[in-house]
């Protein structure tokens, strides 16, 4: 009897643990991304592709949690550097400047 009242207390804790977790997966957040490198950059972001080109601006929603990677390698970043991942903290209507 103590056994299965752990393992309830444990399935329990895990449940409380995820679901918060998923809950701010479906959160998306907008902001800008800006090209700086002085060259056209092609970013993976999540599972698309877009390319920049020198000083474009675009503006995206995505999903908490998104990684945003290089599919270009300029003089400063190799080819799937990570860029950025997207984070409830960064402000609405912000702009991510990718540099040199």
């Amino acid at each position: 009897m103590k056994i299965h009242a752990a393992f309830i207390s444990c399935f329990a804790a895990a449940l409380f643990v995820a679901l918060p977790a998923a809950h701010a997966r479906d959160k998306k957040v907008n902001f800008n991304l800006r090209n700086d490198t002085g060259v056209p950059l092609e970013l993976k972001i999540g599972d698309k592709t877009e390319t920049l080109k020198t000083e474009q601006v675009i503006s995206v929603k995505l999903p908490v949690g998104t990684r945003i990677t290089t599919n270009t390698a300029t003089e400063h970043h190799a080819v799937g550097s990570v860029i950025a991942v997207v984070s409830d903290a960064l402000p609405s209507d912000s702009t991510l400047a990718i540099g040199k």
